[in-house]
């Protein structure tokens, strides 16, 4: 939001992340603009380990609350741009069950003019998730990887694929670590020194987890780098790194919650300005461990507090050097 000198309102930003946040409803009320989507606003999702497989004793409690979450993001106005699944999305061994489970979540926001990349996860398998999503293989711009840039408004948003395959296939376990392969990373480097405005580094797994790479070096080394977004530990969380001691820039990280498995549960919303762009939960978020609670079961006071602690959670990312 502008002030009225024209420049670009810190406090206006804030307010406008939290009223896309909280102004959900039908768009019969709102106006034609309002209905629109917002270049600017991307919403992350992760870590939704969808069930296809009726098995008992298998959980199937976060395939509804994966549906919860679309209906949120599409009900907000504006509506985002975009979304961003950071990986997960079969529930533990990318079986063709989970994904043709989740299927339909995530054709909703296909539908409704949502554009959609994907990050895999350590519970993921590429060849059967391309099976029903095979555009993404054409897009990425290194070969047996999915990775895509997309274009946030202000800023870019360099999405890795961080999935370390040591399964054997479909309905195998892979690592649970994280690893950027020789060619992801070179193409890596070379995106990000020669960018020339903010850009962001995203994956599944978050950096000290990527094994055999220097990531927090090599992106603090860089001019544009302003945020690292991952998922994979299932809870709103950040922290920054710098390249020295010396060095005053920092790098923020931000991890974000998943939509209905365990730990932190919900979305979050992205929003890029001018000079800084903002990631902050959406209101109405949970917390569980393992799972919900069951009928008649008293409900934890540790878990009431961290949700209160997130009410008005955020994260700052400050463009420039």
């Amino acid at each position: 939001m502008k002030g009225m000198n024209g420049e670009w309102s810190r406090r206006g930003f804030v307010l406008g992340s939290a009223a896309a946040a909280a102004m959900a409803g039908g768009c019969r009320s709102w106006c034609v603009d309002e209905c629109k989507a917002d270049p600017n606003l991307t919403a992350f999702l992760s870590d939704i380990h969808v069930s296809g497989l009726n098995v008992k004793g298998q959980p199937t409690y976060q395939n509804p609350l994966f549906e919860k979450v679309i209906d949120a993001v599409l009900a907000l106005r504006p509506r985002p741009q975009r979304a961003v699944v950071l990986g997960d999305i079969a529930l533990w061994n990318g079986r063709h069950e989970d994904y043709e489970a989740s299927l339909p979540g995530l054709e909703r926001l296909r539908q409704a003019g949502v554009e959609l990349f994907v990050a895999m996860g350590n519970h993921d398998h590429r060849d059967v998730f391309l099976r029903y999503h095979p555009e993404y293989a054409k897009i990425s711009p290194v070969a047996d990887r999915i990775i895509s840039v997309v274009d946030l408004g202000s800023a870019d948003l360099l999405l890795l694929d961080s999935l370390k395959e040591t399964g054997r296939g479909e309905g195998t376990g892979n690592a649970v670590e994280g690893e950027i392969d020789d060619a992801q990373w070179s193409w890596l480097e070379a995106q990000a020194t020669s960018r020339e405005r903010p850009f962001f580094v995203a994956s599944h797994h978050q950096p000290d987890d990527l094994s055999g790479r220097k990531m927090r070096e090599m992106l603090a080394s860089t001019k544009y780098c302003v945020g690292y977004l991952h998922g994979h530990c299932h809870r709103w969380m950040t922290t920054w790194f710098k390249k020295n001691y010396q060095s005053r820039r920092i790098v923020r990280v931000a991890g974000v919650p998943s939509t209905g498995w365990w730990g932190d549960i919900g979305y979050t919303l992205l929003r890029t300005g001018p000079d800084h762009a903002e990631l902050a939960m959406a209101p109405g978020n949970d917390f569980f461990f393992p799972a919900p609670l069951k009928p008649g079961e008293s409900r934890p006071r540790e878990w009431d507090d961290i949700r209160s602690e997130h009410a008005n959670a955020r994260c700052v990312f400050s463009y420039g050097a």
